[in-house]
């Protein structure tokens, strides 16, 4: 029996290397991992070594963790938006994909729709420029009898057997929201972009690090009509719904266009800049900001005369000059100095990141 095998994973090759570990587990891994074997001929992106002094059940759902972490990092600078979450096929190869943080229902809602449509993953899904979906088949982790940690388990041997389509397209982002308190009839709501962003922005993986990640995520959700929240009690009500989102043809993807950094005129020391951000996305009225955090990416979304300030400090501008801006926009305030409420969504903008205050002389 072999002690290495390759695996598909988001589209990453990764090695899993059992070789320190007896025939059983070997035999145990193989089985958990049937679904997302690769057989081509490219050589391993990564390799996840499985330690030999770990409890089976413990190295089985480390090695989950590590495979997926592997893969994520191998992909984190390519086009492509990798969104926690589940996904399921129709036979033409529609997928709707179910994204909500960890805990919240995905494996529970794979293992069900698997029933009726082909599984694509529990844990990621990866999207392209073109809507194509790329899978990560991984075991399923299921709390058996209350065990810890959770065991590893290949959907096809607890009754997934639909055959994954060739070509998969992503047909409709859904933010599941499930909980004991939720409604008795499934209810679902369409999400505006900027209530997406907010929602998937802290599930999406390496947000900062692909090419123009806001431009790509609003593609995708225009072409798919908008993502919407999926509100639950019981999952086996929702099997309508799903049916009715995948029975929509997706539109094309259209092409993303990267931004160019503004020119920001360094002879104003008394301005105020921009911070460096990674991305933005102009909505109705509103303006949504990627910057750069320690762990990822945080997705701001400005409103009111947030915008307005935004666009004015593109390549540095007084706190005179941005007042006039806001009153060219906003006209007059009804209450109180301009200046005094320019100077506070200043701050605040400053507070979060955004900008910079001038520079000292």
């Amino acid at each position: 029996m072999s002690d290495r095998f390759l695996v598909n994973a988001v589209g990453a090759v990764i090695e899993i290397d059992a070789s320190r570990r007896d025939e059983d587990f070997r035999a145990r891994t193989l089985v958990a991992w049937t679904d997302a074997r690769y057989e081509g001929d490219r050589v391993a992106d990564a390799v996840a070594v499985v330690p030999a002094d770990t409890e089976d059940a413990a190295a089985l759902s480390a090695l989950s963790t590590d495979v997926t972490i592997k893969a994520l990092a191998h992909r984190r600078h390519d086009p492509i938006w990798m969104l926690h979450a589940a996904g399921l096929a129709a036979d033409d190869g529609r997928v709707v994909v179910l994204s909500a943080a960890s805990g919240t229902g995905k494996t529970t809602a794979a293992r069900h729709l698997s029933q009726r449509y082909a599984y694509v993953s529990d844990e990621t899904i990866g999207i392209d420029d073109t809507g194509r979906v790329v899978p990560y088949r991984k075991p399923l982790s299921i709390i058996e009898q209350d065990a810890v940690p959770k065991a590893q388990v290949a959907l096809s041997s607890i009754g997934g057997a639909h055959a994954l389509p060739a070509e998969l397209r992503v047909a409709k982002i859904v933010v599941i929201d499930r909980s004991p308190e939720g409604p008795d009839v499934p209810e679902i709501e369409p999400l505006d972009i900027a209530d997406a962003l907010a929602l998937l922005g802290p599930q999406t993986s390496y947000l900062s690090d692909g090419p123009a990640p806001l431009q790509r995520i609003a593609a995708v959700l225009e072409a798919t009509g908008g993502a919407v929240r999926l509100r639950y009690r019981e999952v086996t009500g929702i099997d309508g719904i799903i049916d009715d989102l995948l029975d929509v043809e997706p539109a094309p993807v259209r092409s993303i266009v990267t931004r160019t950094a503004p020119v920001v005129d360094a002879s104003a020391a008394d301005a105020y800049r921009r911070a460096e951000t990674v991305d933005e996305l102009v909505l109705d009225g509103r303006i949504a900001v990627l910057r750069r955090t320690p762990t990822g990416g945080q997705v701001h979304v400005l409103d009111g005369i947030g915008p307005t300030i935004w666009t004015a400090a593109a390549g540095g501008s007084t706190l005179a000059q941005l007042v006039d801006a806001v009153v060219t926009v906003h006209g007059e305030p009804a209450d109180g100095d301009p200046a005094s409420i320019v100077q506070a969504a200043v701050q605040v903008l400053i507070d979060d990141g955004l900008l910079l205050p001038p520079t000292p002389r």
